[in-house]
């Protein structure tokens, strides 16, 4: 696939959430794939470049993969009270004000289990996946695509393995978080990832089981995608495309999080308000419902404030996050490197 062919198979899918993302994903496979076995028959030396090629691209790969799962541990612990304030501000006709601080984050930290234990491997498949990918098309299309590009294909086809393995925690974090009946004094989590099939099949009529723990799952990448391509490609800018030091990655990042984080909010919004819900017809009638005429909807029923609800614990979780995340990153990516190139 030449990169004119792959332009405008790319341009002609309909812009929906689902074949969007679904057209980068098979876009960015398509570019990961095609060039090495094509451009050795080129090169004077192919097996040496192939070899290259495989070597970096696990060595990136491994690194990614250790620094990924090096992340969510404290992360997670740190942020979890912002994150739950910002939930149940989000949530409509919220009980929960900025105001009243003590009744906002009170019990902020229910639901934590399910989210440490799955975001670990969550978080090393994202950047093992990203990480590869990035390397792929920096050794296969040097000066062909800019490293906007290169970052926003390998971000978007992370994200599918990425909320594949996460999105089941995320949608029990969320209605414990957000106060929703049946989930607020339960005290065992496995309890809580019981309810939500008991959900479905209390009011099961044509929706698969599974689609229980997935709710939500379309809307998680159409949020999270905008917001860590912004977020990476703010971070790269800022570090201008060199690497950090631990301090340096935790400024750059925590500024770089934090605008993207707040750009997103209303994306968020959407995808909490999602996962909220626990009945079948308020599932199949929502996912029948193209998240801008959702977004559309929201803005004209509470405006702005609607929109951008729950954003100031937002930025400040994203403040933090991005600190913790790139400071953590940098370092554990770096050592990693080190150790693996001193093995060879």
């Amino acid at each position: 696939m030449t990169k004119e062919d792959y332009s405008e198979s790319f341009s002609s899918v309909p812009v929906t959430r689902k074949s969007f993302l679904t057209s980068l994903l098979i876009g960015g496979v398509a570019l990961t794939a095609s060039s090495p076995s094509t451009r050795a028959v080129e090169s004077t030396e192919p097996k040496q470049v192939s070899d290259t090629t495989l070597q970096r691209t696990v060595q990136e790969s491994l690194s990614g993969m250790v620094a990924g799962a090096s992340l969510p541990v404290t992360k997670t612990l740190v942020k979890y009270p912002l994150d739950t304030a910002t939930v149940r501000l989000q949530m409509p006709n919220s009980p929960y004000s900025i105001f009243d601080i003590p009744n906002l984050l009170k019990g902020s930290y229910r639901g934590i289990t399910v989210p440490l234990l799955s975001n670990i491997p969550a978080g090393a498949v994202f950047f093992a996946v990203k990480d590869a990918t990035k390397a792929i098309l920096a050794t296969s299309y040097a000066g062909d695509i800019p490293k906007w590009l290169s970052t926003s294909l390998a971000v978007g086809i992370a994200q599918i393995p990425y909320w594949l393995v996460r999105n089941p925690s995320e949608v029990v974090k969320t209605r414990q978080q957000a106060g929703i009946a049946g989930y607020v004094n339960t005290t065992n989590p496995w309890e809580a990832v019981a309810r939500v099939r008991e959900d479905i099949l209390n009011n099961r009529t044509n929706v698969p089981l599974w689609e229980g723990y997935y709710v939500g799952y379309w809307e998680n990448i159409w949020y999270a995608y905008p917001a860590d391509v912004l977020k990476f490609v703010l971070y790269e800018q800022l570090a201008g495309g060199r690497p950090v030091t631990p301090a340096e990655g935790a400024m750059v990042g925590a500024a770089a999080t934090a605008l993207s984080q707040f750009m997103t909010t209303p994306l968020d919004v959407v995808r909490n308000r999602l996962m909220a819900q626990t009945t079948t017809t308020e599932i199949t009638k929502q996912s029948d419902t193209n998240y801008l005429t959702t977004l559309v909807g929201l803005a004209q029923t509470e405006g702005l404030s609607g929109l951008f609800a729950g954003a100031a614990p937002r930025v400040g979780k994203a403040m933090i996050s991005g600190a913790i995340q790139f400071a953590t990153y940098e370092e554990t990516k770096q050592n990693m490197m080190k150790l693996l190139d001193k093995r060879q």
